[in-house]
């Protein structure tokens, strides 16, 4: 809306417009000035405090299934599920600065980001200040390569196209590319999954009988987004108050491979979707979903 704001008022009171010019100048700050330089230890700290005041707002509880088995400093790919309408639980517990992060990826992990976030201005500063990165193969090789953990959510928005309010449900089944970037770096991959996240929002999906099924499909490849209405209490942007479980799941540890073969790479996606089934089973009456159950498509 800046650069909007801003041709309209040149248009209408001319170039020398003092208004016009502070909304271009602050637009195009927030849209190209260089996001490290943002990076402050000031401003780490007041990102941390929100995480954690969302983290308590969630009454969040964070387990590591075999803590001895996650060794700081070594380079990990984890796998977030499920995405939801909205994957609160990443920022809350897995931003750089949360009080929530587990021990063994202080300083070490960065959690993945859409590309489009950060062309976003505000948007793509908040999200470097969270410690997020471009959803990318670039960042992902370079985080791996220097020895940092990575955190993405395998099933992505493709999950908000068939998710339902009575079960969990994962995408997981065509996702080979991040096991096949944990194989070529030899990052062992750890599944993680977030109980009751998806009571943080309510949501509305449009579907038969006024959409087709094939059109909401359609739309959602072309846009990059599945078309949903999502509010929280009172209809309001404010998140329900779920009682939120994270549980860090046991790593696999896999072959170093810098050109791995189809099948090596299918053999490690089922085993990851295996022991992501396991864990739902090992903590879904724990987290006070022991009648849900785990749908994977």
């Amino acid at each position: 809306l800046l650069p909007l704001i801003s041709i309209i008022r040149f248009y209408l009171i001319g170039f020398l417009d003092p208004v016009a010019w502070l909304l271009a100048v602050v637009w195009a700050t927030f849209s190209f000035f260089p996001l490290p330089s943002t990076d402050t230890i000031t401003m780490r700290n007041v990102i941390g405090t929100i995480c954690g005041w969302a983290a308590d707002y969630f009454s969040m509880r964070v387990k590591l299934e075999d803590p001895d088995s996650l060794k700081p400093g070594r380079a990990y790919m984890m796998g977030f599920e499920p995405h939801s309408a909205l994957p609160v639980g990443i920022p809350c517990v897995f931003s750089c600065c949360s009080p929530y992060l587990p021990p063994f990826c202080r300083g070490s992990l960065h959690a993945l980001a859409s590309s489009v976030c950060f062309a976003v201005p505000f948007v793509r500063q908040l999200w470097w200040w969270l410690g997020f990165r471009p959803a990318d193969k670039k960042w992902v090789n370079r985080l791996l390569s220097s020895g940092k953990s990575v955190m993405l959510c395998p099933g992505g928005v493709q999950e908000c196209l068939y998710m339902t309010t009575t079960d969990e449900l994962v995408y997981l089944k065509k996702r080979h590319g991040f096991v096949r970037m944990a194989l070529q770096h030899g990052a062992p991959l750890v599944p993680v999954f977030a109980f009751n996240q998806t009571k943080a929002y309510s949501w509305y999906r449009p579907g038969p009988p006024l959409f087709p099924a094939k059109l909401i499909a359609w739309v959602s490849r072309q846009i990059g987004a599945v078309p949903l209405i999502i509010y929280g209490q009172w209809g309001t942007p404010a998140p329900h108050r779920a009682h939120m479980s994270v549980v860090v799941g046991r790593p696999i540890e896999v072959p170093h491979l810098p050109e791995p073969p189809a099948e090596v790479v299918q053999q490690y996606l089922d085993a990851f979707i295996s022991e992501m089934e396991a864990l739902f089973e090992r903590h879904k009456a724990e987290a006070g979903c022991e009648s849900m159950k785990l749908v994977v498509m």
